[in-house]
């Protein structure tokens, strides 16, 4: 369903969705973060790669395991955390209305269970480089 968002463009209604493309979504965003990670452990002085490895493995395990199955209080309320995707982004003058999809995790989805595949990704099939993932930086002239 579309609607007017006031600026007389259409936007598609936002929509809570469990799909299996979260799957393909989550893990490339996990690589994403190994490889921030990595550069920052690089960048703060160490050098060994194997030690670098071993950050990141234990790293994206215990946040995907978070992501999993963890809660925490927040200003007396306990919540837990949601990661999730869409097609737009979500700027401080996006509304909530006008997001599309928002791709929830898929019913069998797991981070934890991916930690370690997309670490071998990143280090042994893609030696610490992960440019062939296309990301970049919202500029505000666009809608996606």
């Amino acid at each position: 369903m579309l609607h007017d968002a006031g600026d007389h463009r259409f936007m598609p209604e936002t929509r809570l969705t469990r799909d299996d493309a979260y799957e393909e979504m989550a893990s490339t965003y996990q690589c994403l973060q190994i490889d921030s990670l990595n550069n920052a452990l690089k960048e703060n002085g160490i050098d060994n790669a194997s030690l670098r490895r071993k950050i990141c493995e234990q790293f994206t395990f215990a946040m995907g395991n978070f992501h999993d199955q963890c809660w925490f209080d927040s200003e007396d309320q306990r919540v837990h955390p949601l990661l999730c995707f869409s097609s737009r982004f979500l700027n401080v003058d996006t509304s909530i209305n006008d997001l599309g999809d928002v791709y929830a995790p898929s019913d069998s989805f797991a981070y934890h269970e991916y930690a370690s595949g997309n670490n071998a990704w990143y280090f042994d099939e893609h030696n610490e480089d992960a440019s062939e993932i296309q990301h970049g930086i919202f500029k505000g002239d666009d809608h996606s």
